[in-house]
C-alpha cells in the first residue's frame, strides 16, 4: 500500500462530537472559568458538547485536552457506502488552539405563517459546542492500494459535495422567494448563497462532520422533497459547517 500525506484546510467551522453521553454539564462536571462561547456575547453555558478527545474526562479544560478527528470520519466522508476501495486513514491531530467554543446558529421559524419571524439566531443559548475554527490547517495521512489514485477518490467525493451544495442553493433560493418581505433574513440568505456559489467550484472540497442539515448530508432522490431539516451555519463565514479542502501531492 502507498501512503498519501495531505493537508486539510478548514473553510467553515467543523463540528465532530462523540455521540454517546459525552456532553459535560456544569452542575455535574467541572468547568474552568473560561467556559464562555465566543460568538454569543461571552455568555456562559451550562452544557458543553466537546470535540473528539483522547481519554475520558469529567472536567472541561480545553488547554490540556488532546483533540483529534477520527480517521473513520475522514474515510466515511471520502468514500461512498458502496465503494469497495481499500483505504485506511489515520486519526488527524488537532491543536487545542484550533478549537473554539461557540453557540450553534440555526434558521428558525422558517415555516411560520408570519414570514417576519424567520431569522438566523442562536440555537439553545445555554449550550456550547466545541468546533475547529475556519482557517485551521490540519495534517494527516491515509493509505491506499498501489493501483488506486487519491485524485479519483477526491474527484468522486467532490462531485457528491457539489451536488449537495447545489441542493442547498436551490433551497436557499426558494426561501428567498417565500420570505421576500423579511429584509434581514433575506439578506443573510443571499450572503450564504453567494458564499456557497463561490465554494461550489473549488477543487478537492468535501463535507465533514455534523450539523450540516439534510441538504448537505445526502443527495436527495427527488426535487419534490421539501423537509430539509435544520439549516445550521458558521455565522462568521456564512457557510454551512464542515466544508474542508484537501491539499496533497500524489506520488506516481
Amino acid at each position: 500500500m502507498k501512503e498519501i500525506k495531505y493537508e486539510m484546510k478548514v473553510l467553515s467551522s467543523l463540528i465532530l462530537s462523540p455521540r454517546s453521553g459525552r456532553a459535560l454539564y456544569k452542575d455535574i462536571d467541572e468547568f474552568e472559568a473560561s467556559a464562555e462561547v465566543s460568538n454569543n456575547k461571552k455568555k456562559e453555558v451550562s452544557c458543553i458538547y466537546p470535540f473528539y478527545q483522547y481519554g475520558e474526562y469529567k472536567s472541561y479544560h480545553p488547554k490540556d485536552a488532546e483533540y483529534y478527528i477520527p480517521g473513520s470520519s475522514v474515510k466515511g466522508a471520502l468514500l461512498s457506502a458502496n465503494d469497495k476501495k481499500v483505504c485506511m486513514v489515520d486519526d488527524v491531530e488537532v491543536k487545542n488552539t484550533d478549537i473554539v467554543l461557540r453557540s450553534l446558529y440555526k434558521a428558525q421559524y422558517i415555516h411560520d405563517t408570519d414570514q417576519e419571524n424567520a431569522a438566523f439566531s442562536v440555537f439553545f443559548e445555554n449550550v456550547g459546542v466545541e468546533m475547529i475554527k475556519a482557517g485551521a490547517r490540519l495534517n494527516g495521512s491515509l493509505y491506499l492500494e498501489n493501483n488506486v489514485k487519491f485524485s479519483q477518490i477526491l474527484k468522486s467525493a467532490n462531485e457528491a459535495t457539489r451536488n449537495k451544495m447545489g441542493q442547498m442553493r436551490i433551497y436557499l433560493q426558494s426561501l428567498l422567494n417565500s420570505h421576500d418581505k423579511n429584509e434581514k433574513f433575506s439578506d443573510k440568505l443571499r450572503k450564504i448563497e453567494k458564499e456557497l456559489s463561490r465554494v461550489l467550484y473549488y477543487d478537492n472540497v468535501i463535507l465533514l462532520g455534523g450539523y450540516k442539515g439534510l441538504c448537505h448530508s445526502m443527495v436527495l432522490k427527488t426535487k419534490e422533497e421539501k423537509d430539509f431539516g435544520g439549516i445550521y451555519i458558521d455565522d462568521e463565514k456564512n457557510l454551512p459547517h464542515g466544508i474542508v479542502q484537501f491539499i496533497y501531492k500524489e506520488q506516481h
